[in-house]
């Protein structure tokens, strides 16, 4: 899928502490339309973020890859545009028009400079309302796609990834590639793009995010002049809630080369669990926070197991996991692995000492302003926090939830992620073993 950049970034000047974390944020009606907003004169970016609730996991089990083909079209020809037309109007005037699926929406995004926005909006409707999905491009995109799928057959981290979802949720859509395969992609016709585009697009399952030199005024006259004119509903399947087997469970997938790829994990904790931020921070002491993890210090600082382990959590409508990643020499693996799994069990065990917890505080709510330093930032967020089903004042609650998180709640939070109840796969010459 072709794509144009903005060829410059612009940093966002908002003078946002730790405390406050993000620029005041504006929610703006228009019929049975809404949209997060923020409104910031001095930018002369003008950024939308869209999606729509569906994705990858609304697929038909036989058309897997379905929403991910019908994103990479839509911005590939549009009304009386083929494709190459179509892209030449964005490159002209420099605008980014993008759409990718994920397992629960499809995404949009749109970024262009103000002189250009009457441009940049008309030719956003016209993608939106019109797409053409001409014969011609939907060969090509079907190319692209099947690329992808052959790329992340021969990633290891990749494969691991795959193999941990299917077993995880099994027969589920969460446990489906995103891309699907290459003989559902085979099977996919420009008439079930046509149809799952139409039952797709809809008001009531649009979430919106805009940052820039915009007025209210003006962003109700944008979302009534462009995204008005799409039908009132959506048209998906139900898409069921799910919750990941339990462990232990381990799979190997047999692959030549030097390392084992390693991804682990089971059930995450959900936002309106009492643990959801004891939880947070818990994981980032053990392995989200980089260098500062123990995860770090212990498998590649003090062992040499590893260049990169991490851990995190993935928040998907339907379902929670907990996650992490690591790979390592195949005369390693098992070490590495065993390292990882001893300091889930110490933190579990013995919790965290104050001065580690108030390190990894300070550390989190410091980093958090950093995610609203440009427009494009503050737009992923302001979608991102809709897509989570999070409320707007998210923003100025997230830093002090995390403030208030004791050391007796770490040691809670770890002791629901128990070392035990792993969820493994492994990818390489090294079977590894949960035995220990």
């Amino acid at each position: 899928m072709q794509r144009y950049f903005i060829p410059f970034f612009v940093t966002l000047y908002l003078a946002v502490s730790p405390a406050q974390a993000s620029p005041p944020v504006q929610e703006v009606h228009v019929r049975d339309l809404s949209a997060w907003m923020v409104s910031e004169a001095s930018l002369p970016i003008f950024t939308l973020e869209m999606a729509w609730r569906g994705g990858a996991a609304t697929d038909p089990d036989a058309k897997s890859g379905l929403s991910m083909l019908m994103a990479r079209l839509m911005n590939e020809g549009a009304g009386d545009m083929p494709a190459k037309a179509f892209q030449q109007a964005l490159a002209d005037k420099a605008i980014s028009l993008s759409f990718n699926a994920g397992r629960d929406e499809v995404t949009g995004k749109l970024r262009c400079l103000k002189r250009y926005q009457q441009t940049c909006v008309r030719l956003l409707k016209l993608a939106l309302t019109a797409p053409r999905f001409d014969a011609e491009a939907v060969a090509r995109m079907k190319q692209e796609q099947s690329s992808a799928i052959l790329r992340a057959q021969q990633s290891p981290s990749a494969l691991a990834s795959s193999a941990f979802l299917k077993m995880a949720f099994g027969a589920h859509p969460y446990g489906r590639s995103k891309d699907g395969t290459q003989a559902s992609l085979a099977r996919l016709t420009r008439g079930d793009i046509q149809a799952h585009y139409h039952n797709t697009f809809a008001r009531d399952n649009l979430k919106l995010a805009l940052v820039g030199d915009m007025t209210r005024a003006q962003t109700r006259r944008l979302m009534r002049d462009v995204f008005a004119a799409l039908p009132a509903q959506a048209n998906l399947p139900r898409v069921p809630d799910v919750l990941a087997t339990r462990g232990p469970k381990t799979k190997h997938i047999e692959r030549r080369g030097p390392q084992t790829s390693v991804t682990f994990g089971h059930r995450g904790v959900a936002y309106k669990d009492d643990l959801f931020f004891p939880a947070f921070v818990m994981n980032s002491i053990l392995g989200g926070s980089g260098f500062s993890s123990r995860l770090t210090e212990e498998v590649r600082e003090a062992r040499g197991l590893a260049y990169s382990v991490y851990s995190y959590f993935l928040s998907l409508e339907h379902g929670d996991l907990w996650l992490g990643s690591v790979a390592s020499d195949n005369k390693t693996t098992q070490q590495a692995l065993d390292v990882i799994r001893a300091q889930m069990r110490r933190i579990a065990k013995d919790g965290v000492a104050e001065p580690r917890l108030e390190a990894a505080k300070t550390y989190m709510t410091g980093a958090y302003a950093l995610r609203f330093d440009s427009g494009a930032k503050i737009a992923q967020q302001l979608i991102g926090v809709q897509l989570s089903n999070w409320p707007l004042d998210y923003f100025k609650s997230r830093n002090q939830r995390i403030e208030a998180v004791q050391v007796e709640d770490i040691k809670a939070a770890a002791q629901r992620l128990l070392a035990d109840e792993l969820l493994l796969v492994s990818v390489g010459q090294t079977p590894v073993s949960l035995a220990k």
